[in-house]
């Protein structure tokens, strides 16, 4: 009779093919039978700016939703939308310009505030003029969010994700 080999040799040595083909294996199954959701990494970068930044998260300001617009496949894409966090307002319209980019205007209740408008690739930031306009032309079409910086040193407000 010979005895069973000991099992902290084997989790003690370097991973050999074997173990990454059974790894792999665990990760096809994983990945069929419970998928990570399409927006995860947007939402986690999202947190992570919000954490980091020490930041205020603005709410998104709308009609009530319908039980039928919830349920429903057809919809038309807005082209304004509105966030609110304490004393500030931000209302923004987007503008298409091409299949790829848009234009981003926007109205802030506080006049000569940074607005920095993060994009997956890129982040740029323009100073709101002294009716509180700012304007972001060829904005890549996606998920973007914004940070606001009110001038005075408040707390920084971010926006929930949107699509451009």
């Amino acid at each position: 009779m010979s005895t069973p080999p000991n099992m902290d040799t084997f989790a003690d040595g370097p991973l050999d093919d074997e173990d990454l083909m059974v790894l792999q294996l665990v990760r096809d199954m994983l990945d069929s039978v419970d998928p990570m959701p399409a927006e995860l990494t947007e939402r986690a970068k999202f947190a992570m700016s919000v954490a980091l930044l020490h930041a205020e998260v603005a709410s998104i300001v709308g009609p009530e939703l319908t039980a039928g617009a919830v349920r429903s496949t057809d919809y038309e894409r807005a082209n304004s939308i509105t966030f609110v966090s304490g004393g500030l307002t931000v209302m923004v319209t987007v503008e298409p310009t091409g299949t790829d980019t848009a234009t981003v205007r926007g109205w802030l209740t506080t006049p000569g505030a940074e607005v920095e408008l993060r994009e997956p690739a890129r982040t740029r930031e323009v100073i709101a003029d002294n009716e509180g306009r700012f304007l972001l032309d060829g904005v890549r079409r996606g998920l973007v969010h914004l940070v606001i910086r009110p001038d005075g040193g408040a707390t920084p407000v971010i926006t929930p994700t949107f699509e451009v």
